[in-house]
C-alpha cells in the first residue's frame, strides 16, 4: 500500500490489549474505521461444506471454535505489531480498537468461503496519557502480511491436532504453493487458490475503507515463487502417499 510505519517511541508490550471497537450483529463499525479482510485456505471451506452435507454437527462445532481462536489470535497479532497511533513524527503505543467477524461467504462464489474481518477504528488511545489520536496506518500496512501468516498458521495447527481422528494434513498442492488440506485431498476439487477474487462487501458494501491481507506484494511474490518451483525438473502435483509416510515415520 506505499505506507510505513512511523519510528515508535516504545515497542508494544504483550499486555496491551486491543478493546472492542463495537458489538456484532447489534451495532455497525464507526464511520472511518478500517476492514482489513483475511481469507483462510479455500480447502477448509470446503471441509465446511463437507461437514454440513453430512450433518457432522460435532465437527462444525469444533471448526467454528478453531476459526473463532484463530480470529482472536490475530486480533492480539494485530494489537502487538500495529497497536500505535501516529502524533509529534513518531508511533505511540496505543490500544487498538478490533471486532473481528467471521464471515462464510463471499459475492459470486458459491458455496462457502470463510474468511476473517478486521474492523479496527480510526483512532486509538495512547497507552500512557490516556489522548486519542489517529492510528499509525502505515504500522497497520507494515503488519498486514504477519496477521495473515497469524490466521493461516493459528487455523492449520488447531485443525491438525482437533482433527486427528480424520488424519487431517496441511501442505502445498504444488511446490511453493500456499498450504491448503492435503488429506481429505479436497485441493483437487478447488478451481483457484487464489486469496481473494473480489473483495467481501457483504457486510456493508463498500461503506468502509478495504484492505486485503495479505498485502499485493505478498501474493505477487508467492505466485513468483511458485512458478519458479514448476519450472523445477521433477516439479509437480503432490504425493499423498509419500508424504504421508514421512508424517508417520515410515520413510
Amino acid at each position: 500500500m506505499g505506507l510505513q510505519g512511523l519510528p515508535p517511541v516504545a515497542f508494544q508490550q504483550r499486555t496491551n490489549r486491543a478493546a472492542p471497537l463495537f458489538s456484532y450483529p447489534r451495532e455497525r463499525p464507526p464511520a472511518g474505521s478500517l476492514d482489513v479482510q483475511i481469507t483462510v485456505a479455500p480447502t477448509l471451506s470446503l471441509l465446511y461444506d463437507q461437514l454440513s452435507e453430512q450433518g457432522d454437527t460435532s465437527r462444525l462445532g469444533v471448526l467454528r471454535e478453531t476459526v473463532d481462536l484463530a480470529a482472536q489470535a490475530t486480533v492480539r497479532q494485530a494489537q502487538q505489531l500495529a497497536g500505535y497511533v501516529g502524533h509529534n513524527g513518531r508511533a505511540w503505543p496505543s490500544h487498538l480498537e478490533i471486532t473481528p467477524v467471521i464471515h462464510p461467504a463471499v459475492s459470486g462464489i458459491p458455496g462457502t468461503r470463510l474468511h476473517l474481518h478486521l474492523f479496527i477504528g480510526p483512532t486509538a488511545i495512547v497507552v500512557d496519557d490516556g489522548h486519542r489520536y489517529n492510528i499509525d496506518r502505515g504500522a497497520l500496512s507494515d503488519a498486514l502480511d504477519d496477521i495473515y501468516v497469524c490466521f493461516r498458521s493459528s487455523i492449520e495447527e488447531t485443525t491438525t491436532e482437533r482433527f486427528n481422528d480424520l488424519g487431517l494434513d496441511w501442505g502445498p498442492p504444488r511446490p511453493s504453493a500456499p498450504s491448503e488440506i492435503l488429506n481429505p485431498p479436497l485441493f483437487r476439487d478447488l478451481t483457484s487458490t487464489e486469496y481473494f477474487l473480489e473483495p467481501c462487501t457483504g457486510l456493508w458494501g463498500s461503506e468502509y475503507e478495504i484492505w486485503l491481507a495479505p498485502s499485493d506484494e505478498y501474493r505477487r511474490d508467492s505466485r513468483d515463487r511458485e512458478l519458479r518451483a514448476a519450472q523445477r525438473p521433477g516439479a509437480g502435483a503432490v504425493d499423498l502417499e509419500q508424504r504421508r509416510r514421512k508424517r508417520f515415520g515410515w520413510l
